[in-house]
């Protein structure tokens, strides 16, 4: 009989080459965890120097601020040395090797683009701003005695340009990062240096601007209209123009000229400019033959330009620029410089400017004299306080950029060169017109009762993209929420508030919207709490415009739907400005883009 081969040296050696895998499986584990430990204390390391270097941040900040340039050195030595530790943890080749995996890599390359860029304005950006430390503070740009120290201001220009140039770098470098697309907690720190860095190119970019336009604005001799936007009637870049003055400047120095009340310069006979026809059929020829109506238009350099031609034909007055601003803007100025006392014995503060310039003074002072009054005596102590060098200058540069990104201060200029640096700003506050990759959409209203009712008037807005086509364009829903907070009884309000009312009932507020949607696109529809209106459309420079006459009577609230198109190509996210009103608080939003 044939003997049987045994199966138990097969079995044995099958076990011994399984217990051989198991073994190398668990070194390959053991070294695969030696390395994620590894990598995660130099991530951990990383994130550790970056969070001090946010610290050193701040702490450069308000050295900067204070004008102590040996603070500031300090400050940024440590900013630096913590940037280059963190650049070295990341720069490890268990990271390098990391990076190159399908799910860590873009984490790990996103934890290295964000130190690349806090590195660029730690080594490139922020020396020229401490070299010069002692200079670059509010108290530069604050005038001492009505006058400017404006070679001061011009002496900044090289080291901002040359700041403002890096951080834009580390902007660009940053921005390019798809954070949606990394692990929670740094996504979420990557959305904060992005939101940071950005904030810090625009004020860079502001500042190297401020630098080159005002030396530009007062060395010499010029002078410039200063404009008051009444938002209590309300206009479509804030309020009617109800009150001016002369700004006069002689290399530095400023003085307050001339003042005088839109009122005076209404009904003119003929056009101060010419009107376009689009111009004609969207605001009638009341734009360029009344100077509380130069602002129909939402397009606040050619509202200046209309503006200053009328001075110029009525009073013989040229002026090489026009600043405006609101009650809310000097709401903010007050907070910065304290309350000021006026004639009749009122102290005007920040938290009660916007109601006694609005709303009270119509109440305690029917006369339209006494208002003028009244208005011009706010305006010189304000001014006085404010050329005096009065309050804190840190909290007054502040309040000024905050009025300026709420669209409340605007300023245009007849020169070429400074037109240039203020375009695209929110200082130029420009109506866009041609086409754009980033489509603009917006509203805004123009009161029809010639009334004070807007102080009583509350309004939001809520939009989205909702889809994109294959030739990038962009569709979009809106709802814009208006309500009257009038009383009840303000068919009883002075005369001045109600207004001559050109058809709404007394107490009510009669509007026009004014809707722009994006260059080449188009507004669908239209609709009031969800019902077909009547309205009319128009275009403005290839943007497509419709008007909607509304009417909010006391305690009413109404709804305003519409659906928009932007034009081909028009891929980018969505800037959509609103105007401003008497609330405090931004006019302007940014619908993500659905492409």
């Amino acid at each position: 009989m044939a003997r049987t081969r045994s199966s138990a040296p097969t079995t044995g050696r099958s076990r011994r080459r399984l217990w051989i895998a198991l073994g190398l499986v668990a070194v390959v584990a053991v070294v695969i965890a030696g390395v994620g430990a590894y990598a995660y204390s130099k991530l951990s390391s990383a994130r550790d120097d970056l969070n001090l270097a946010s610290t050193d941040a701040n702490a450069l900040q308000d050295a900067l601020t204070a004008g102590d340039q040996a603070a500031a050195r300090t400050s940024l030595k440590l900013l630096q040395d913590h940037v280059t530790s963190a650049e070295s943890s990341l720069g490890s080749s268990v990271l390098s090797l990391a990076a190159k995996t399908p799910f860590v890599g873009k984490n790990v390359t996103a934890a290295r683009t964000i130190s690349s860029a806090v590195s660029t304005v730690a080594t490139d950006g922020l020396p020229p701003l401490v070299d010069v430390a002692d200079k670059f503070n509010a108290k530069t740009f604050n005038p001492q005695g009505g006058t400017i120290d404006v070679e001061a201001i011009a002496s900044l220009t090289s080291s901002l340009t040359e700041s403002s140039a890096a951080i834009s770098k580390a902007n660009a470098k940053i921005q390019s990062v798809d954070a949606s697309s990394l692990i929670s907690q740094l996504g979420r720190e990557v959305v904060d240096v992005q939101d940071k860095i950005a904030d810090a190119d625009d004020i860079a970019q502001r500042a190297t601007a401020a630098s080159r336009v005002v030396p530009k604005m007062l060395s010499g001799q010029h002078t410039y209209l200063l404009m008051f936007q009444n938002n209590a009637e309300i206009r479509a870049t804030g309020g009617l123009p109800g009150a001016y003055a002369g700004l006069q400047v002689d290399n530095g120095s400023i003085k307050l000229v001339g003042q005088g009340t839109g009122g005076s310069l209404g009904d003119l006979p003929k056009n101060a400019t010419p009107l376009t026809k689009e111009e004609d059929e969207l605001f009638t020829t009341k734009l360029v033959r009344d100077f509380r109506d130069v602002n129909f238009t939402p397009d606040f350099p050619r509202a200046a330009q209309i503006a200053s031609a009328i001075i110029e034909n009525e009073n013989g007055v040229k002026v090489d620029g026009v600043l405006s601003i609101d009650p809310v803007t000097l709401s903010y100025v007050l907070k910065a410089i304290g309350p000021v006392d006026l004639e009749d014995g009122t102290r005007l503060t920040a938290d009660n400017a916007i109601e006694v310039l609005l709303n009270s003074v119509y109440v305690t002072y029917p006369d339209g004299n006494e208002q003028d009054a009244f208005f011009a005596s706010a305006t010189q102590k304000i001014f006085d306080k404010v050329v005096s060098g009065a309050g804190d200058p840190t909290a007054l540069l502040k309040a000024l950029s905050r009025a300026t990104n709420e669209r409340r201060v605007s300023l245009w200029a007849s020169s070429k060169s400074i037109t240039q640096e203020l375009d695209g700003t929110p200082l130029a506050n420009a109506l866009p017109f041609g086409p754009a990759k980033s489509p603009a959409v917006g509203f805004y209203l123009n009161d029809a009762t010639g009334a004070k009712m807007q102080y009583y008037l509350n309004y939001s807005l809520t939009g989205q993209a909702t889809k994109c086509t294959a030739a990038g364009v962009q569709s979009y829903t809106s709802e814009m929420t208006l309500k009257s907070t009038a009383p009840a009884d303000s068919a009883s309000l002075p005369a001045s508030i109600q207004g001559p009312g050109f058809g709404a009932e007394p107490g009510s507020m009669l509007m026009n919207l004014y809707l722009y949607g994006p260059d080449s696109g188009e507004i669908s529809t239209i609709k009031a709490d969800n019902k077909e209106v009547m309205f009319t459309r128009y275009t403005h420079e290839g943007r497509p415009v419709i008007i909607l006459t509304l009417q909010l009577d006391p305690g009413q609230t109404t709804t305003v739907q519409a659906t928009i198109k932007s034009g081909k190509g028009q891929k980018g996210d969505t800037a959509v400005n609103l105007t401003p009103s008497i609330v405090p608080g931004a006019s302007t939003q940014t619908w993500k883009s659905a492409c």
